[in-house]
């Protein structure tokens, strides 16, 4: 079986969350050879041990934690995990389990479980981003030419593919995580808060011809820190960030990879502005019902910022999307 270490990224404020974590690797079927923390710098180690974990102070920052060059770990494998995660005994054996045996690079745990939202949290999802739910054999998400992901509504198999996934739990083969140069994505940090940066980070992944799977029924359990976004959730700038980072992911990831014809780019374009006018209604009517205009004026200057941006002669020289 191929081996693996753990990266964890955390601020150490997640307090029992992240000891029963700890636990819980402690308690795996199959030992991870290492289990590397990665704090952000200013913040102090929590006071307990629980295994073998070791701390590495790093820039603060969601992508500039999780996007590190890993020399420290020279296992097969790499888990990364977030640090409200919760994982059964035999979480990871079943992942490595499914990666020997669909032949996958990455293995995603579906932790939100969009399927099984209420139908009024699914319908808030296709109304406020477009989000809708599919019923393919094939995939567990989609991401589509506007930008959006879809998601499977009924999964019956414990293995899918997938075009993107939520970045709580995922086990990478090091060799392609090394090959994804994701190290070109660390801009999302700068726009305040990375909006969709798990988005960014496997869609990459599948974009360029690395497969991608979800394993469902995985018995992790996110359990909802949420100490890194808690900042962006009462931000007054909340809504400006978001339209900022949608549309600059968009541009980066759907509309300028290099291996689109004109007919696609213009097709993508097209799925967007439909989507950046229907969320421009959506928004309006929200506002207008809060009696807070406020928001609906963020939105229209983060999508015009958001322009700007992908124009500027800093993302201009990002290399592109698709590497090879």
């Amino acid at each position: 079986m191929l081996t693996y270490s753990i990266a964890i990224r955390t601020l150490g404020t997640s307090g029992d969350k992240y000891y029963k974590e700890l636990v819980s690797i402690t308690k795996q079927t199959v030992q991870p050879q290492k289990v590397l923390v990665y704090i952000a710098e200013g913040y102090e180690r929590p006071v307990f041990t629980v295994g073998k974990e070791e701390y590495i102070w790093v820039k603060k920052g969601m992508v500039t934690q999780r996007i590190l060059p890993y020399d420290e770990i020279t296992s097969d494998c790499i888990l990364m995990l977030d640090d409200d995660i919760l994982l059964s005994h035999d979480s990871v054996e079943k992942m490595l389990s499914a990666m020997d045996l669909y032949g996958a690079d990455c293995v995603g745990a579906d932790i939100y479980k969009n399927q099984d939202m209420s139908l009024k949290s699914k319908l808030y999802a296709i109304i406020s981003n477009l989000v809708f739910p599919h019923y393919s054999k094939i995939w567990a998400f989609k991401i589509h030419h506007n930008g959006s992901f879809s998601y499977n509504n009924a999964p019956n198999k414990p293995f899918y593919w997938s075009q993107s996934c939520s970045g709580g739990a995922s086990l990478w083969k090091k060799s392609t995580y090394k090959k994804l140069h994701l190290e070109d994505e660390l801009w999302l940090d700068k726009l305040g808060f990375p909006y969709g940066e798990d988005y960014l980070t496997f869609y990459k992944l599948y974009k360029n011809g690395f497969k991608l799977g979800i394993l469902y029924y995985s018995c992790i359990e996110h359990l909802d820190g949420g100490t890194a976004s808690i900042s962006y959730r009462r931000s007054p700038r909340r809504m400006y960030i978001r339209s900022l980072c949608s549309l600059a992911l968009w541009w980066r990831t759907c509309y300028k990879p290099k291996d689109l014809s004109i007919f696609e780019k213009t097709f993508t374009s097209l799925c967007f502005t439909f989507k950046a006018v229907w969320t421009l209604l959506i928004v309006l009517c929200f506002s207008i019902i809060q009696k807070e205009l406020a928001i609906f004026s963020q939105h229209v200057k983060g999508l015009i910022d958001g322009w700007k941006f992908v124009h500027t002669d800093e993302f201009k020289t990002i290399r592109n999307y698709i590497i090879k």
